[in-house]
């Protein structure tokens, strides 16, 4: 190359990638792969908190006591003589219909938004121990609440729990023993569970861990309670109540809790046209109802 050539060669500038325009597809996949990798962390935290507070749980003295409370509610208690050892031994909540054993199911309603509430996991990790103990499957462990986030149902779910999709509103049918776990719930979600399966067969089926009945009956008016709540009106009669044990630890998490039952004995007192009580639950003229309405109906 001449000098005069070398003179008047252009330099080129090396094209700035600072306006350069990104793949749109390549952004969706890195945004997509960053959310999944929070995700899938934030779902580890939870699930490390879960079983830490189930762990404190299970060492505190209140869970040792809620077990002996829990085992004399005669559903979950029932006693069989072990011939090999030559004593009286609790069973599992099995129940044995002609010859054959039955397990519980069990319905979580309302625990909340547990990745985030102290509350609401200790509720949850309450639920774990109480399946765990009474040798309920989780896969037979239904929850619901219409304020879970999606990460929360993919942790329910990763913990072998079986999401429910649909606002059942309380109104699920019973066709075995089934224990309904719903603390700290609306009274209207008490009332359709009874409307519900308002007859022996189905009562006798039932326990429900879940508010006081009896404090409902004392902090409501009786003709409000007769009127916007007729079936917890009417439980109240057949019903058979043991409340949790007291605890400062835990005064948040089960206060006002109690374990509900249904005795056949007490259920065949009622007159025959109790049980003709077929009308649904309307609340028309209940102000605060306390619970989400499934939009869809």
């Amino acid at each position: 190359m001449t000098m005069e050539q070398a003179e008047w060669q252009v330099v080129r500038k090396k094209k700035s990638t600072k306006n350069q325009k990104v793949n749109p597809k390549e952004q969706t996949v890195l945004k997509t792969e960053i959310y999944l990798c929070d995700t899938v962390q934030e779902r580890k935290n939870v699930i490390q908190k879960l079983y830490s507070t189930m762990e404190d749980l299970r060492l505190s003295e209140f869970w040792k006591t809620c077990q002996e409370c829990v085992q004399r509610v005669p559903p979950l208690a029932s006693e069989e003589y072990d011939s090999n050892r030559g004593v009286v031994c609790s069973l599992s909540p099995d129940i044995i219909q002609e010859g054959v054993i039955q397990s519980f199911d069990c319905v979580c309603y309302g625990l909340g938004n547990f990745s985030s509430c102290i509350i609401s996991r200790h509720q949850l990790a309450f639920l774990l121990l109480f399946l765990e103990q009474f040798k309920i499957p989780r896969s037979q462990s239904y929850v619901f609440d219409p304020l879970f986030s999606q990460m929360e149902v993919s942790v329910l779910q990763q913990l072998g729990l079986t999401v429910l999709l649909d606002n059942e509103e309380g109104k699920r049918v019973v066709h075995k023993p089934t224990v309904f776990y719903m603390l700290h719930c609306g009274k209207a979600l008490y009332n359709n569970l009874l409307w519900c399966n308002w007859s022996q067969e189905a009562l006798s089926n039932m326990i429900i861990i879940g508010n006081s009945f009896k404090s409902i009956e004392e902090r409501l008016l009786s003709r409000i309670l007769q009127r916007d709540y007729m079936y917890i009106h009417q439980g109240l009669q057949i019903v058979e109540e043991t409340p949790f044990p007291e605890s400062c630890q835990y005064n948040d998490v089960f206060n006002d809790t109690s374990i509900h039952y249904f005795p056949m004995q007490k259920l065949r007192t009622l007159p025959a046209d109790v049980w003709l009580l077929q009308e649904e639950p309307q609340y028309h003229e209940c102000e605060d109802l306390e619970i989400i309405r499934n939009q869809k109906t």
